[in-house]
């Protein structure tokens, strides 16, 4: 980022920071950000876009038994065991370690997040939707192949959420392209 910056991208150097968040303490962030996060209402005007990997430990052909499972997909870190029960079965889902960390450290916040249709339909996202309690704002849906280094084909979804208002995930509306 700061060689593009250098080569004229219209970014601020500042804003530019190394931080791990599936292990990092927040306390690592530069301390204007940190003061963001740590701040009742500036987290309110606050929007996190995250595009998230979207590895998962097992698939189709694990459960058939074509293929065996990924060690270390989402156990190695952190956030997984943070909020492993929060989480359920959801927990082997990378993306949804990113949104259950956004939804209990930076409350009250406006997550932008691209992601398969799990967290909305999938039977191993139920405990997570179960706790996860945002107001759907909005969505969008894609083809995986509009994403480099995205194999398969399955839906993506921009989904929008507003985790200062807390409501059951029960109907949502998308857009679809």
């Amino acid at each position: 980022m700061h060689d593009r910056i250098e080569n004229g991208a219209n970014l601020l150097a500042s804003h530019c920071f190394q931080f791990d968040f599936l292990n990092d303490d927040f306390s690592k962030l530069p301390a204007d950000f940190f003061q963001v996060t740590t701040t009742t209402e500036k987290r309110k005007k606050l929007i996190i876009y995250i595009n998230p990997p979207y590895a998962e430990a097992t698939s189709t052909a694990t459960k058939v038994g074509t293929r065996e499972n990924k060690t270390e997909v989402a156990t190695q870190y952190n956030i997984h065991k943070t909020y492993s029960e929060q989480l359920g079965k959801a927990r082997n889902e990378v993306f949804a370690l990113f949104l259950i960390r956004i939804y209990m450290e930076i409350t009250d916040c406006k997550i932008g997040n691209f992601s398969t249709l799990k967290t909305i339909n999938a039977p191993n996202f139920k405990t997570f939707r179960e706790f996860f309690q945002a107001k759907f704002e909005k969505g969008f849906i894609i083809p995986s192949y509009t994403f480099d280094n995205v194999n398969g084909d399955f839906p993506i979804a921009f989904q929008v959420w507003d985790t200062e208002i807390k409501e059951q995930i029960v109907n949502t509306t998308f857009d679809v392209y």
